[in-house]
């Protein structure tokens, strides 16, 4: 990332009381959920997986697994 644009998102998210980290960790967890549920390889492959009870996503998995039901 430029410079520039590095120092403008420190700002915007100083400005909204977040961390660069969490801001990015929110647009990529927002990103990975619609690839879950939109592509079914990717669908299939974190259905299959074995997730830590309570963790997000083990959340997300009951969550879609209630959908599909």
């Amino acid at each position: 990332m430029a410079p520039e644009c590095h120092a403008l998102l420190k700002s915007v998210c100083a400005m909204k009381g977040i961390s660069v980290s969490e801001y990015c960790y929110a647009l990529i967890s927002t990103d990975f959920e619609r690839l879950v549920r939109s592509d079914i390889q990717i669908r299939q492959m974190f259905m299959t997986g074995q997730y830590t009870p309570g963790s997000k996503a083990h959340k997300l998995q009951q969550i879609i697994d209630l959908e599909n039901f």
